[in-house]
């Protein structure tokens, strides 16, 4: 080989090593059992919920604080929303078919022991509070696995993946879902859902805080979350920056 050549090939050789290396080689399927290894880990969680749904001709948009306890203690809290009396709402899960909570403002005093199907208890796509915990997108990435054509793209921060169904009436009438996964945590951040070209349904998670040590009694209605930080548990903010 002619000198040249020889430092041209060296040189372009070193320049690809020195490439930061990325987990381009992992699969979808690798990539979900990442994300499962991570999620076996946590007894509980925190984050910040925004939500924006479209379904029966009506629209929904939320902050909601998001409270996870496993097996499956659920406490959402909603900061803002532009349903009637949303703000102040609470809802709160611990299994079985009902929801306890009450609603914003003047409802406030009112606790109510309803249906998980009730409108009062669902999105305005009919989605129920035990279907909004983060097991439940892990479950759906589960499903696109063998039932999806999947294409992803890896950014600097997080993983998107995007998933087009074979069949969307096996999706609830989805036609592609998006999920995108933190690299570092390996967190779901973010779902979007679509029909067609329309965007129907996007939550978008942040600010975790995890194995904080949420006792049973958060998962009460009636129970004032701030009482937490006297034990010395990290919370998420109680209100939204003005």
């Amino acid at each position: 080989m002619k000198p040249y050549l020889k430092i041209i090939l060296l040189s372009f050789l070193a320049a690809f090593l020195a490439l930061p290396v990325y987990a381009a080689s992992r699969t979808p399927q690798e990539y979900l059992d990442r994300v499962k290894e991570y999620y076996a880990l946590i007894g509980d969680y925190q984050c910040r919920m925004n939500e924006f749904s479209i379904g029966g001709g009506r629209r929904e948009e939320r902050i909601i604080n998001y409270y996870f306890k496993k097996p499956k203690l659920i406490r959402m809290d909603i900061l803002d929303g532009n349903r009637a009396f949303d703000p102040g709402s609470v809802g709160v899960y611990t299994g079985g078919d009902k929801v306890s909570g009450h609603r914003g403002g003047i409802m406030k005093d009112i606790t109510l022991n309803i249906s998980k199907n009730s409108t009062l208890a669902t999105s305005v796509r009919g989605e129920t509070i035990d279907q909004s915990d983060m097991l439940t997108v892990i479950e759906r990435f589960q499903f696109h696995i063998r039932n999806s054509e999947i294409s992803l793209r890896e950014k600097a921060s997080h993983v998107e993946f995007s998933f087009i169904p074979y069949d969307p009436s096996a999706n609830e009438g989805i036609t592609r879902d998006v999920i995108w996964i933190d690299l570092e945590t390996m967190l779901i951040i973010r779902n979007e859902r679509y029909e067609g070209k329309d965007l129907v349904q996007q939550v978008i998670w942040s600010d975790y805080i995890i194995n904080a040590g949420l006792p049973d009694e958060l998962f009460d209605a009636r129970f004032d979350v701030a009482e937490l930080q006297g034990r010395g548990i990290p919370l998420l903010d109680q209100e939204l920056e003005k």
